[in-house]
């Protein structure tokens, strides 16, 4: 250890310039690194859908739940599973264990299953579609708005701004959700089917046959490739209507809209409904590549978003739904905050009691020590979060020891008579190893938060490694940074041969902690039966403290959910919905709510890490 030491003092240009590199990089670090609001977490669930329109829920279980629910189990790295079946439609959602972290393979191999089962299936199922997504959180949630426009123009805008936002290097992916899908009906009229000796069948085989969309090969002519591009695929509902049929069993050709009712019109019921302050809405759900800073993420959207909107048609307006950026950035700045105000307190009573000098070179420490935890963690790959913020708290009481135990026997050394050099180099020869085996015994202690194989150590992980982080910085440092500061710094006093400095030991507030020890001691007995009382008794009363594994959140957002009996139509449910919804938008009856959206039939975008994952519908 004295090597390290003997290093920093003798070679006083390397160490400063050291030092000064610590602070120039740590605050760099900490300006640049990625901030979020909690730690990211893998989600080990994953949704298959299978939707067959009308049959019942007994046949929908035996006939597609349990075969899914047996295939699932075939992968090793399964949990469990929770199904739920309802009327033409079924959803299986797998967990994994959570010792399992990288899951692309566990996913392919889900995937592998669910086409290998898909032929098994009754003929008519639409599925099984693997959905292993439910992890992505949607920063950003956009909701445009517009009177006089179709839902088909709004979904083409929508596509639009998709493509727009989506070519910002830090978004990940943007999501369109609220769009009431296009179809085009044939409404068949079972009499002039029945006229022309049509069965329903033979019409739509007659349909798929004329309309080819697939290529149609190609031509090599001479060493020249000619594509050929079937022209048979429709582009219109005209198209449609005007297409020719042969009628069965006879030489006669009908049009087709002499036999059916073509049009074009949206799907009723609305499976994706959306509604942002009681209109209807198309949302716009953006996320964030990883480890990106949020802040900056939001700063980057929102110019892009403001761009947009001078380019949209005049009655098209965007609303932001969720903005996690200014949510983040004021939880971290108030944990932050907190860092400050502990740094403070640390380095005043620190100089309080060590005196203005020893102080200032103890005190020097606490932030040498966090900006070179800095590096250390983006080196690492740890985001500034609260989590990593809140270790950074806890490991200021252990982290400012090494050093005040360093500088105090310094100077003690010096008082004996040592000079500075030699003093600050015992000191660390002498006090290294003890001062790194207390640090390698609080590091244990938070390293199962580290190990562990579940979720709530994938949330903790960075708390244990910011402690292991700073702990070590501040070892390094107290044998580095501390010594050369006594060195240069700490004024030698004129040694004295007689027995002046035992009257530090008649002081005020010595005298009173002797005479409470010795009060002690007198009464050891029934003290140590107090300690053992007070012990027993701390332990039972853990009983009735409440337990939670985390905070509850203090967003000013809330989550209402409205769950309608077994066989509701969607229509209802959506009437029940707006009439929550025109409530919540009345100024007068809720002048608080700023805004409020509504996602009906499904769940929405997951815009919070600990939101769970939203129900993914199949959209017919």
């Amino acid at each position: 250890m004295e090597r390290i030491t003997h290093f920093a003092i003798n070679n006083s240009r390397a160490t400063i310039l050291i030092l000064v590199l610590v602070i120039f990089f740590g605050i760099n670090a900490f300006v640049t690194m990625p901030s979020q609001e909690d730690p990211e977490v893998t989600i080990r669930e994953a949704q298959v859908s299978v939707y067959f329109p009308g049959m019942p829920t007994d046949q929908i279980e035996n006939l597609i739940a349990r075969p899914l629910e047996k295939k699932i189990k075939q992968i090793p790295e399964v949990q469990s599973i929770e199904t739920t079946v309802k009327t033409g439609e079924v959803l299986v959602k797998p967990k994994i264990y959570d010792r399992y972290f990288e899951l692309d393979s566990i996913w392919q191999d889900l995937r592998n299953k669910m086409d290998d089962i898909k032929n098994d299936l009754p003929e008519g199922s639409v599925g099984p579609i693997v959905n292993d997504d439910l992890g992505r959180v949607s920063v950003v949630t956009l909701a445009m708005t517009g009177d006089d426009f179709t839902m088909k123009e709004m979904r083409e805008i929508a596509l639009h701004l998709q493509d727009q936002i989506g070519a910002v290097d830090s978004v990940s992916k943007v999501d369109v959700m609220g769009v009431q899908q296009e179809r085009i009906y044939l409404d068949v009229n079972a009499t002039r089917l029945a006229h022309y000796g049509f069965s329903f069948k033979e019409l739509a085989q007659e349909l798929i046959n004329q309309n080819i969309i697939l290529p149609g090969g190609s031509i090599n002519a001479d060493g020249r490739i000619i594509v050929i591009e079937p022209s048979g695929n429709f582009q219109s509902v005209e198209e449609i209507k005007n297409l020719q049929v042969r009628a069965p069993d006879s030489e006669q050709v009908v049009y087709l809209q002499d036999i059916v009712d073509v049009r074009r019109s949206y799907v009723e019921p609305s499976e994706r409904a959306a509604f942002f302050n009681d209109q209807p809405t198309v949302i716009l759900a953006v996320s964030m590549v990883p480890h990106y800073n949020i802040e900056h993420f939001g700063q980057e959207i929102t110019a892009k978003v403001n761009a947009l909107q001078n380019t949209l048609p005049f009655g098209v307006a965007l609303n932001y739904v969720t903005y996690q950026p200014a949510l983040v950035t004021k939880s971290v700045s108030a944990a932050v905050n907190n860092l400050y105000q502990t740094i403070a307190v640390v380095l005043g009573v620190v100089i309080l009691f060590l005196g203005f000098r020893t102080g200032l070179i103890v005190g020097a420490i606490v932030p040498l020590t966090i900006l070179l935890s800095f590096i250390i963690m983006a080196i690492w790959g740890i985001d500034l979060q609260r989590m990593s913020i809140a270790a950074i708290i806890i490991a200021l009481g252990l982290l400012v020891d090494n050093g005040i135990v360093i500088a105090e026997d310094t100077r003690s050394r010096m008082d004996m008579g040592m000079n500075k050099k030699e003093a600050a180099i015992k000191a660390a020869g002498s006090l290294g190893i003890p001062l790194l085996t207390s640090s390698l015994t609080t590091i244990l202690a938070f390293m199962p938060l580290m190990l562990a194989e579940d979720v709530s150590s994938e949330y903790l992980r960075s708390l244990s490694q910011v402690i292991i982080t700073t702990l070590l910085s501040s070892w390094f440092l107290s044998m580095f940074a501390t010594p050369a500061l006594c060195y240069w710094f700490l004024s030698e006093r004129k040694h004295k041969e007689d027995n002046s400095n035992l009257l530090s030991y008649q002081s005020r507030s010595y005298l009173v902690y002797r005479r409470l020890l010795e009060a002690l001691l007198r009464f050891r007995f029934r003290f140590i039966v107090v300690i053992i009382v007070a012990m027993v008794m701390s332990l039972q009363s853990f009983a009735t403290i409440p337990k939670q594994m985390m905070p509850y959140s203090d967003r000013n957002q809330f989550l209402v959910y409205i769950d309608m009996p077994s066989g509701t139509h969607i229509n209802e449910t959506i009437k029940v919905t707006r009439r929550l919804t025109f409530w919540l938008s009345d100024p007068e009856e809720n002048p608080h709510v700023e805004n409020n959206v509504a996602y009906m039939g499904y769940g929405g975008p997951r815009f919070f890490l600990t939101l769970p994952p939203p129900q993914i519908r199949i959209v017919m």
